[in-house]
């Protein structure tokens, strides 16, 4: 297999494994509050990095790797405890279009931490993967019951979840050059235990300070979306930290962006029936070329 082909096939992976995420997250936040949600999933994908660790040969850290991996840990819960709260309080379709403007903060932040300066051809294919995201995203959530058609800015603040999906935006996009950062001083597998530690420490000492022990039973409820949550979740923090290794942080968010929401158009007219408009199609032609200019 090539070698360039590699990275394109873990962005890939990264897509697909995040989108199932979302989905059955959204799935579980309907009877599951954000904070025990964050701790259960966080506590059992634990033990997978770790079997990752001891195959991997143990641990070996480097200096320099302590403040990027506990900021980024830090950031990461506060992103989940955020997104999570967003699709419980509004639908994805209304909050997700502002997720596209992370592959732009993660931009400007590899350029400032990473030294990252993506070409003027990849640049513009980020800004026009934003662009196909919030036209493809907001296709037929516009039109008003009543004829014509709202501006998607009156759509989105008109959402309860909409500043919480902006807040894990911004989360999001700082917590990948943090990764990054940590992934030059450790192995994958190392950081990728210590995220999921971190993240499952800091929710089970919210859920002492609140006292909300009783919220953990609903999962009994959901387990088979537990566990296909459970398992893309881990694959695609994984595969996301791999291919820092290969991409710069901001090609890395717009590939996923752009790849996830083609397939999420592509799954719910095969899956679900769900009809492809002009707008749509326009969406995908946009988004299509501005990977076309990321990858050149």
């Amino acid at each position: 297999m090539s070698a360039g082909l590699v990275p394109l096939l873990l962005v890939l992976a990264v897509a697909l494994s995040s989108a199932g995420f979302d989905l059955f997250r959204k799935v579980l936040s309907r009877d599951i509050a954000p904070v025990p949600l964050v701790f259960l999933l966080a506590t059992a994908s634990a033990p997978l990095f770790g079997v990752m660790v001891a195959l991997d040969g143990g641990v070996d850290v480097e200096p320099g790797y302590v403040i990027p991996a506990l900021s980024s840990t830090a950031l990461n819960l506060l992103a989940n405890f955020a997104f999570l709260q967003s699709v419980r309080l509004s639908p994805l379709s209304l909050t997700v279009p502002l997720l596209s403007l992370t592959p732009v903060f993660t931009t400007l932040l590899g350029m400032l931490l990473l030294g990252e300066h993506p070409g003027w051809g990849a640049l513009a294919g980020i800004l026009l993967v934003v662009a196909g995201t919030f036209w493809l995203t907001a296709d037929g959530n516009l039109a008003r019951p009543g004829g014509g058609r709202r501006n998607l800015w009156h759509v989105l603040s008109s959402q309860p979840g909409s500043l919480w999906m902006a807040a894990t935006a911004m989360l999001m996009s700082w917590t990948i050059p943090l990764d990054k950062m940590a992934v030059r001083h450790a192995t994958v597998p190392f950081h990728g235990l210590v995220l999921t530690v971190g993240i499952g420490a800091g929710s089970l000492a919210v859920l002492a300070v609140q006292g909300r022990w009783s919220e953990l039973a609903g999962i009994r409820h959901k387990r088979g979306a537990f566990v296909l949550a459970l398992v893309s979740s881990t694959l695609a923090l994984a595969f996301q930290l791999f291919v820092l290794k290969f991409l710069l942080v901001g090609l890395i968010e717009a590939l996923k962006r752009g790849i996830g929401n083609l397939m999420a158009m592509l799954l719910g007219r095969m899956v679900f029936g769900e009809p492809v408009t002009v707008g749509k199609m326009g969406a995908v032609l946009l988004m299509a070329f501005g990977v076309l200019l990321i990858l050149v």
